[in-house]
């Protein structure tokens, strides 16, 4: 009989709801009374050493990083002989929820594929090996925001014993690779097979392997080429299937060494393709096409104007014009409940071009206007320079912003 803790109190934590079970633990939806928050408890309901150890380990493992794209862990703890990890709680459910069996955009494929993909090679980069990358232990934070969680399955670097000997498989069949499904040895490139599993799901609307019977997944793993992606999707770029087919090797030594180098070959696909994402009317345009677009709505050259002159953007696509307010700092991005801007993006596609919610901000100074990226999930680029946190960069009437992929033009009006 499975083990229900709704309505008791760990930790100081009221559980109020069940909204995650596995063989080992379950996570619960729980209240935290002294700070008012609402937050995510992991309680181990299996109890035997080998458990006890493996879930002290992904507290000790989740606990050492900080990453925008990993789940925040604030405590571990025993309470009435009940072992509890207290995480943050994301609202938004897992990747799996999003997974209906159709092919995803590839543009919005490939940009949470860069977003798992780094906060791997930080967790690689510190000595930690996943093992268990899946849908269902990504959360989503927004449609444009994952979150990697779930470490129960983690391999340390200073581990003074070994959990699972050799011959024994660990991780989840659909999603593991070759490696691990004979039970030897994996490293950081183990990881990148299981993110490549889950781009092709993703991408296509179902795993490369499709077998009822875990066993026979277990050997298309390590023996059966997988299927294109193309296949599937003809939509996707010849570029992102070759990323892809090549996390998809059998052999370790034939991926990439890093997952650093496949997160820089998505960039790539994602500028340099003229395989367009579904919310571009047409191809953005270059910074010697601003001229041409400023003149193709009548509005004036791209001269510096004074300040006392209002600042507006020009969505190219849409061929809207949006007044910004008269501020010295403007957010752009998009509105969302308690997530206020200053230029809202949202009714213009934002959420599906990958513009994040706070994305970047502009800065009225002196000498002129600057554009500063917040710390955004996809990147702002001014005539294609990419802005980096914190070094604001000069803006002059007509320059070509891009936020992720919502192209736009910005402009110098006279305050009306």
């Amino acid at each position: 009989m499975a083990i229900d803790l709704v309505g008791k109190t760990i930790g100081g934590y009221k559980l109020v709801e069940k909204i995650g079970a596995g063989g080992l633990a379950a996570v619960y939806k729980a209240y935290q009374p002294n700070l008012e928050r609402w937050i995510a408890v992991k309680v181990l309901h299996y109890q035997d050493n080998e458990a006890l150890i493996r879930f002290r380990r992904e507290a000790q493992a989740i606990a050492r990083l900080r990453h925008r794209n990993i789940v925040i862990v604030y405590e571990y703890g025993e309470d009435d002989s009940w072992p509890y990890i207290a995480m943050e709680y994301i609202e938004g459910g897992t990747l799996a929820d999003r997974l209906t069996g159709q092919p995803m955009d590839w543009a919005k494929v490939t940009n949470l594929a860069i977003s798992i993909a780094d906060a791997l090679a930080y967790a690689h980069r510190l000595g930690l090996v996943h093992r268990d990358v899946k849908p269902s232990n990504i959360l989503m934070a927004q449609e444009d925001w994952p979150l990697l969680a779930d470490f129960g399955l983690v391999k340390l670097p200073d581990a003074d014993f070994v959990l699972t000997g050799t011959g024994v498989s660990m991780g989840t069949p659909a999603y593991v690779a070759p490696e691990q499904a004979r039970g030897v040895a994996i490293d950081k490139r183990s990881d990148m097979y299981a993110l490549g599993v889950v781009m092709f799901e993703m991408l296509t609307g179902r795993l490369p392997f499709n077998y009822p019977n875990p066993n026979k997944i277990l050997l298309a793993h390590i023996s059966e080429p997988p299927p294109s992606p193309r296949q599937f999707n003809p939509d996707c770029p010849t570029g992102l299937e070759k990323i892809i087919m090549t996390t998809l090797q059998k052999s370790p030594d034939e991926r990439y060494s890093d997952l650093s180098i496949m997160s820089s070959e998505l960039e790539d696909v994602l500028a340099s393709s003229k395989e367009r994402p579904a919310f571009y009317s047409s191809p953005p345009p270059t910074p010697a096409k601003v001229q041409e677009k400023l003149a193709a709505v009548g509005l004036p050259d791209g001269a510096a104007q004074p300040l006392q002159w209002e600042a507006r953007i020009f969505l190219v696509a849409q061929r809207i014009t949006i007044p910004a307010p008269d501020r010295d700092k403007l957010i752009i991005g998009r509105t969302h409940r308690q997530s206020l801007t200053d230029i809202d993006l949202g009714p213009y596609g934002a959420a599906d071009a990958g513009v994040s919610r706070h994305h970047a901000r502009l800065i009225r100074q002196e000498n002129g206007w600057f554009i500063d990226d917040l710390n955004s999930l996809n990147g702002t680029y001014v005539n294609d320079t990419k802005v980096e946190p914190g070094h604001p960069l000069p803006l002059k009437d007509g320059d070509l912003i891009r936020c992720s992929h919502l192209a736009f033009i910005f402009l110098l009006r006279p305050k009306t």
